[in-house]
Formats: structure tokens, C-alpha cells, sequence
């Protein structure tokens, strides 16, 4: 079975396993470029155990969330920046 077909369980045990090392990652790399494959590393290094698309997956789930922020710069080299989070606006 992929890993885009786990239970909602899996998943989301996976995401509170990662999502804390990808905000640290963010932390560190604010504003500075980077390749999928250094936070992927990054990533690895903290949770060997998790699968190889897990941090892009996340990642993009943290941006939906409006968590961290970044720009994809090329998606050739799959080079990415970190961008300071925009603040969501205030109710009225």
C-alpha cells in the first residue's frame, strides 16, 4: 500500500513526527535557498525511519496551514526559499 493511502492515523502520526524538524529547519533557514534534498536530509537525519517523500509532503501541508511560507525558485533544481510567514489578517 503507498503511503498516500494510509489510514488518516498513520498520517497524521507521521505529520506530528516531522512537522516539528521541518519548523526547526525553517527556524534556521529563513530566508536563505535551499534544495528539497537538504531539508529531506535534514529531515532523515532526525526521523531515519520515515518515508523519502514524507518532508515535501508536510512542508506543503505547513504552507496550507500558514505555518511557514516560501517560494519555489526553480522547479528544475527544486530550489526553494524560506520567506517570512505573512501574518493573516486581523477579523473586523
Amino acid at each position: 500500500m503507498s503511503k498516500d493511502d494510509d489510514a488518516p492515523g498513520e498520517r497524521a502520526r507521521v505529520y506530528s513526527r516531522i512537522a516539528p524538524i521541518i519548523m526547526e529547519f525553517y527556524r534556521e533557514y529563513t530566508g536563505a535557498t535551499f534544495h528539497m534534498e537538504d531539508l529531506r536530509r535534514y529531515v532523515i537525519s532526525r526521523a531515519p525511519e520515515i518515508a523519502p517523500d514524507s518532508p515535501s509532503r508536510i512542508l506543503r501541508e505547513l504552507r496550507l496551514e500558514n505555518r511557514l511560507n516560501y517560494v519555489v525558485l526553480s522547479r528544475y533544481e527544486s530550489l526553494y526559499q524560506f520567506r517570512r510567514r505573512v501574518k493573516p489578517p486581523l477579523d473586523v
